[in-house]
């Protein structure tokens, strides 16, 4: 294991203080990490039960919480390996000069993918903390990503349906949330929230669901009993609740990926991505005339 490196030299030291298992958890995190990253502590967690190295319960998660700010802290595990995608700042945007300003111009520039597909799609998540996963796949194809926190606002809703408006085309919503008594009657809420201001789209709850949990023998948590849903749930589904985290990532990934794509028509998308790239070839050539311009202008 590539970790045992890491473990020569100035982590000896450090490797005394830590309980055999410790160590060991520490040993198996890196392992996931390795093999995507970067992850949220979350994420590590599930999959540290799922290969029942930990038991699924809160002290736990605290534990191992603890043990990986430590292997960070004596640079055992990279710091950029694990991100908290909830609390991320916001970065006003600036540049050196004209000439930078251009170069972003040139990349930024994405032709509408809307204009000749037949529906209109967009992808909506439970959870903040896998928003950075979804949306490095939602925005290769142009789909519009949506991230709740748990139900969706009345101000969320209007805006969605004034987009949707916009389109004037039919249109499907791809959900993704934890299964547990909530993450289920979301879909119900959004269903009913957007009817109200007369629309009624395709929603699809693509994960996770029981079928999930069954074929990948995902951790569970037993069902909050506080929770006004729970009994309605525990009657369709028992006492068992998990989290959208649980799923593995490449799992997860390529349920995006499949989603999406089979509702697009990708032939359309590919004659617009073609015409994309002409486009930003014209801008190219357009900006290297303003750069020559601006060079002249400037001595």
């Amino acid at each position: 294991m590539k970790m045992r490196y890491h473990f020569e030299g100035k982590a000896r030291r450090w490797m005394m203080g830590f309980q055999k298992k410790t160590l060991r958890l520490i040993e198996e995190a890196y392992a996931i990490l390795e093999t995507h990253t970067p992850m949220t502590l979350r994420q590590v967690y599930y999959q540290l039960v799922a290969r029942h190295v930990i038991d699924n319960k809160q002290s736990e998660y605290k534990r191992l919480c603890n043990a990986l700010v430590k292997a960070r802290q004596e640079g055992i595990i990279p710091w950029a390996w694990i991100e908290d995608r909830v609390r991320q700042p916001r970065v006003v945007s600036m540049w050196d000069n004209l000439e930078d300003f251009m170069d972003t111009v040139q990349h930024a520039y994405r032709k509408d993918v809307w204009v000749n597909q037949p529906q209109y799609i967009e992808v909506w998540l439970e959870k903040d903390a896998l928003s950075g996963i979804f949306y490095s796949i939602t925005r290769e194809y142009g789909v519009t990503l949506v991230v709740g926190r748990g139900y969706n606002s009345w101000s969320a809703l209007r805006e969605a349906v004034l987009r949707f408006e916009k389109r004037d085309k039919p249109v499907c919503i791809l959900y993704f949330g934890d299964f547990d008594p909530s993450g289920e009657d979301i879909v119900r809420a959004l269903r009913e929230g957007l009817d109200f201001f007369g629309i009624s789209p395709e929603i699809e709850k693509v994960a996770l669901t029981l079928d999930d949990v069954i074929a990948y023998d995902l951790p569970p948590d037993f069902t909050k009993k506080t929770d006004t849903r729970a009994a309605k749930f525990i009657e369709r589904y028992g006492d068992r609740a998990v989290e959208l985290d649980a799923l593995p990532l490449p799992v997860l990934q390529q349920r995006i990926r499949q989603s999406i794509e089979e509702k697009l028509d990708m032939k359309a998308l590919e004659e617009i991505r073609a015409m994309e790239e002409k486009e930003r070839e014209m801008l190219t050539m357009a900006l290297v005339q303003q750069r020559e311009e601006i060079g002249s202008w400037a001595n």
